[in-house]
This record gives C-alpha cells, structure tokens and sequence, in this order.
C-alpha cells in the first residue's frame, strides 16, 4: 500500500482515538523514521523502556505491527501496519456483517476478539465462563431474595396481576440473558467463523513484513543455485515459479486450523451430523462438544472480511441497477462465489503463473445451485418486465462468453494506486447461443411446478411460468449489464469477473466525485477527453460545443482538484511559453490519488472537529463517566447538562457516519 502523509495522518489519529496517546505516538514515530528498534524508538518518542515495551506489546497485540530480527542483529526491527491500522475504521461494518451472517451470537465474539486482539482459544473461553458463571450467580441471588417470583397465583381479571400490585423491576433483573449460554456453544461458534476463514490462526510469520518474508524466501531459494545467481531465461521462470510456490505455502499456514477442523470430521455438515445424534440420545441439539486445541491462537482475517463487504457493496450497486429482487440474487452468486475467495485482490507474485494452463479455472456457479440458495419466500415475479415470448430473441438474450473480457479500462485495475500501465489487450469474446434446454420462454399455458401467476399487461392473458425460468431472466439481465455483474459462460453456469467489474465500479465512483465537484458540464468535458484522449483548446472547443470562455473556466477548475492534466508542447526547440500551445487530457490513475487524497483528509478533519468537541464538552463528558452517573444520566444530571449531552451525541454520530461513507469511497477506489 502506498503510504502518503494524509493516509499516515489518518491512522495515527484512529489507533490514538481507540487505543490512546501512547501507541499512538510510537506508531506515529514508526510511520515518520521507518524501521526502528527499541533504541531508536527511545529516542525519538521520549519514553523509557517500561513505557515502550507496554505500547509495542499493545500494537503487536492487535497485529498493528510487523517485527524482524535481521541477522547478527541482537535487536528487533519494528515496521507499522498501515493496512490493519486503516482497518480499524471499518471495526463496525466487520460486525454488522457478521451479525447479519453468522448471528448475534458470532457477532459478540467476533467483537470479543477484536478489542482482545490475537488470543488463546482456552484464555477466551476462560472469559466466556466467568461471564456465565456471573449470569448464574445473579439469577440465583434474584431468584433466593424472590423466590415467588415465578407464581402462578394472580388477582387480576383474567388471571392478570393488577398493575398496582405488579412489584418494580429490579436493575439487575432487566438484564438481557448472555447471547453465549455454554462453551459448547462457544467453540460451536469459533469453528463456524474459522470455516467462514473470518477467524484465521496465527503462526511464526504473521508479523512479518511482505517485504521481509519475500527477501528471505528469495534468500533461501539463491542458495540452491550455484553461486546464489540465476542465469538464463529457464532459470528464472523456474525461480520465480518456486517464489510463488513458497509464498503460497506461507500464506495457506493461516487457514491451517480450517484444514486441522476439516480433518478432524468438525466441519459444518459433521457437526449437523453429530447435532442430530445428540438430538436422538437425548442430548439439547447444539451442545455436543467440538473439541479445539485450547493452546491455538486466533486473530480476525481482514482480507476475508474485506470480500465479504465488497460482495455487500456489489450487493448494493445492483440493488440501485435493477432493484431489490434482481440484488437478492446477485447476493446469492457472490456468497456461493465468495466461498473460496480469500482475498479481494489478487498479489502480483503469488499468482503468478508463467502458462495460462496453470492458471486456476474461474469459479462458476450454476443454476440450480442458485435455486437452491436462494430463500423459497422470495418472489422472483417482481422486478421484471411483461413481454411476449415472439418478441424475445432468444440467441440475443442467451449469448455465452466463454472468455473474460480483456480491455485496456481507464484505470487499471491490476496495478497499484501508484499507477502501474498495463498493456493494450483487445477484448475477446466468443458469442454463441446457448444450448440450454431448461430454458422455456414464457407461453400461454406453461405451468411450473412452483409457479407464480402473471397477468401480462400487453394481451390481458394469464401466464404461469416456473421458478427456475424466473431464476434466469435475473441472471439474464445482470449478464447484460454495461458494468458486467455476471458472465453467462457457459450452459447454465455463471461466474463474475471482478477485475473489469470493479474497474468499472471505480469509474463510476470517479465519476459521479466529478459530477458533484464540476457539474455536469464537467463530467462532459472528462468523458470526452477520455474518448479522446489529449486535445488542445480548439479541438476541444469543437467537440464539446462550447464557447471558449466556459470552456477555459470549466477546465481550470477541474485542473485545480486535479481532474485534468495539461501538457506543454513547444512550437520551437527553444522552450518559449508564448510559442508552446497546450494539450488537455485526463489521466485516471492520477484522478484516483487525488480522491483518495482528499477522502483521507476528510476523514482526518471528521477526527479533528470530533477531538474539539469533546475538549469543548468536556464538564459534562467527565460527569457521565462518574459511577453514580452512568446509566442514570436523565435522572442525575441538570437540564442543561442533558442538552448538551445530546447535541454532542448527535454531532458524534454525523462526524462518525461521515467516516463510514467517505471509507465506502475509498474501498471502492482502492482496497476492491
């Protein structure tokens, strides 16, 4: 990732907004000086080895920190973490997802781990018990003081007791029950979130750097040459070939607990299994004990979390495309999709592969795999157009394309934000009509076996027609998109093609930035550059049909943010600026660095308005942290107090809210 000193700026003001000044000031040392050992940190930050030693324990802790120990060094070398540090900010988004995923219950782990960091499996279900034993203590002392508490005996109409007699609630008792009920459970729950790979294990080189691994794995492999170089070409590829082989060793090394679960028979369709056996001896479905080394340490796996938000991104594109039943199905394809898709980008030296024939096959998905995802209540009839079966073209709307297309976009979407070019590739597409004999077009009379009746507006006769037909015309219609959200590449198979769809995601977000800054008068101007390529004033004048004037006032505006880019083009040899005429272009890669530069700005100011206003309300922040205070704010505190309580709330929510939707920006320009 490239870090510039906004993106820095950022991240040490989030680690000092979580975790506090100390941590943050070590990191903000790291992120200026470089690698740095303790010493070296001593001397930068001020502190004493005590107060050095507690903040890289916190930031190794939550994994915000890479470590090396060079050879004949007796020192660690410490190397920040911006990509996990930037994270943070997305701490909310991880569990809403995984609440709405996996349930409350995986939510309140998820979020356990994630304010512990890296931790033993048995020290976090060491907590939970103690946590439970607690719940019980408090409901037998309630049920000891109460013991008529749960009575039958009522005195009310109805059996109901009268409201004057109901007795008040006790503080204690209105307590919700714990999510968690038992350690069984527990484990139950940690192992569903290692099988989703949201939980990953740690091992000897998690905190090592990308760059340090790679250096050594490439050390180790010179040695069994002769004389530590590689010469020729055969030699190379072969060498580059064992890089990317070591490196996705080192890399499948965190989905090693997945394989240890799936070996031992603890996978999810096992355990329905053993659910069921236990259901029939008697035993509460759900408490069978899965036995997890206690020793193992487990942290949280940002690179899948980060697919699964990209897949509740997507989710929310098509929804605005085509409407909510068509993005229900779409979600249904990216989560069978997302199953064996660890990460959203892919690296450029551990996939690499010399021959398309090594290249990994495209995940596919077929039809009924789809059917049977998708959830029986939803009616697929809705969000599709009425249209007679004669006025359909069947080799039109069932086109195949085998291969993925390849076409030079305006960003590429292989290089890093530093703008890497790519070379020209021409698209490639292979157009056949399919051969897919489930496919029926809608007729009078067809009776599907769950079919939904459909008056067609044209001719006012009904139609029925089945499930799975309607399956399709979705599909159909997200194959056709000019986004490209599906691939139609074969007979009843689909998969999705990230690159260009994210590519062309991310020139949309552009776009639509550059709308809200120049108008639209400004986006016509960019598009047209970008069909065009580099204009000077005249030819820019003719094919926008503008005057002049606004014209030049339209593009010094979009040049000030950054949108277009001029080059000076000398009539002579000798450099003269009244003699040099002026080309505009647009340049999408730096387009994308400027947003991303004003998002992270943004965002840093979010953090700074919100740091002013808690050192404003600060009297009335300190009063609520009070034990006599919290939770019976409305009764303790003045008036006044309370107004100001709330108006600093609400201003916290806006600013933080903020963050959220200038963070869904920059996923989309950078990390998708």
């Amino acid at each position: 990732m490239l870090v510039t000193a906004p993106l820095a700026e950022f991240c040490t003001l989030t680690i000092d907004e979580i975790y506090g000044e100390l941590p943050s000031r070590i990191y903000a040392s790291l992120l200026m000086r470089g690698r740095s050992t303790i010493q070296q940190l001593a001397g930068d930050t001020g502190m004493n080895p005590r107060q050095l030693r507690h903040g890289l324990a916190l930031l190794l802790q939550h994994n915000l920190l890479y470590y090396h120990l060079d050879a004949g060094s007796p020192h660690h070398v410490y190397e920040a973490n911006v990509e996990h540090a930037y994270n943070l900010t997305r701490t909310g988004k991880i569990l809403q997802m995984v609440e709405e995923g996996q349930g409350p219950a995986a939510k309140d782990v998820m979020q356990t781990i994630i304010l512990t960091g890296q931790t033993r499996v048995g020290d976090l279900i060491d907590a939970y018990q103690k946590r439970i034993d607690r719940v019980n203590r408090i409901k037998e002392a309630l049920k000891a003081e109460d013991p008529f508490g749960d009575s039958t005996e009522s005195h009310g109409v109805n059996g109901d007791t009268p409201p004057e007699n109901k007795p008040k609630p006790n503080p204690q008792s209105s307590k919700s029950d714990p999510l968690i009920t038992s350690t069984v459970q527990l484990k139950a729950i940690i192992c569903k979130l290692v099988e989703a790979e949201l939980l990953i294990s740690v091992h000897k080189t998690t905190f090592e750097s990308p760059e340090d691994l790679l250096a050594t794995i490439e050390s180790d492999i010179k040695k069994t040459y002769p004389g530590g170089e590689v010469k020729g070409n055969k030699a190379k590829a072969e060498y580059k070939d064992k890089v990317a082989e070591a490196l996705r060793k080192q890399r499948s090394e965190s989905r090693s607990l997945k394989r240890k679960l799936e070996q031992n028979g603890l996978s999810a369709k096992r355990r329905k299994l053993f659910d069921g056996a236990a259901s029939a001896n008697g035993t509460p479905e759900g408490e069978m004990d899965i036995g997890i080394d206690p020793q193992q340490v487990i942290c949280l796996n940002y690179e899948k979390c980060l697919v699964e938000l990209r897949n509740r991104r997507l989710m929310q594109f098509a929804a605005e495309s085509f409407g909510t039943t068509t993005s229900f199905v779409y979600a249904s394809v990216l989560n069978i999709l997302s199953k064996n898709i660890s990460r959203c980008r892919d690296d450029p030296i551990i996939d690499h592969y010399e021959k398309d024939d090594e290249r990994p096959a495209p995940l596919v998905v077929t039809t009924a795999q789809i059917l049977d995802a998708l959830r029986t209540s939803l009616d697929l009839s809705s969000g599709l157009g009425q249209v007679d079966a004669e006025k359909i073209s069947v080799t039109a709307a069932e086109k195949i394309t085998e291969h993925a297309p390849r076409k030079k976009f305006f960003i590429d979407a292989e290089a890093e934000v530093d703008g890497d070019a790519s070379s020209d590739e021409d698209e490639e597409e292979d157009v056949k009509p399919s051969l897919d004999l489930d496919y029926r077009p809608a007729t009078n009379g067809v009776n599907g076996v769950n079919g939904t009746h459909v008056t067609n507006g044209v001719n006012g006769t009904a139609k029925r027609v089945d499930r799975r037909t309607r399956l399709r015309q979705h599909l159909l219609l997200l194959s056709e998109s000019t986004q490209g959200f599906l691939r139609h590449c074969a007979a009843d198979e689909w998969t999705i093609d990230f690159v260009p769809l994210m590519t062309n995601l991310r020139q949309a977000e552009i776009d639509a930035t550059i709308e809200n800054t120049a108008g639209r008068e400004g986006i016509r101007l960019v598009r047209m550059l970008r069909a065009k390529g580099k204009l000077d004033e005249k030819a820019v004048m003719s094919v926008a049909l503008m005057r002049k004037a606004d014209m030049l006032k339209k593009l010094a505006e979009m040049h000030k943010h950054g949108f277009v880019q001029t080059q000076e083009v000398p009539r002579e040899a000798k450099a003269d600026v009244k003699k040099s005429f002026f080309l505009w272009y647009f340049d999408g890669a730096m387009t994308l660095e400027r947003v991303l530069d004003v998002s992270y700005k943004t965002m840093i100011h979010c953090l700074q308005v919100l740091d002013m206003l808690r050192e404003k309300d600060q009297h009335v922040l300190s009063l609520i942290k009070r034990s006599d205070v919290k939770g019976q704010e409305d009764d303790k505190l003045r008036k006044i107090h309370q107004e100001k309580l709330t108006q600093f709330l609400k201003l916290e929510r806006m600013l933080l809210g903020q963050i959220q939707r200038v963070d869904d920006l920059v996923a989309v320009l950078r990390d998708y």
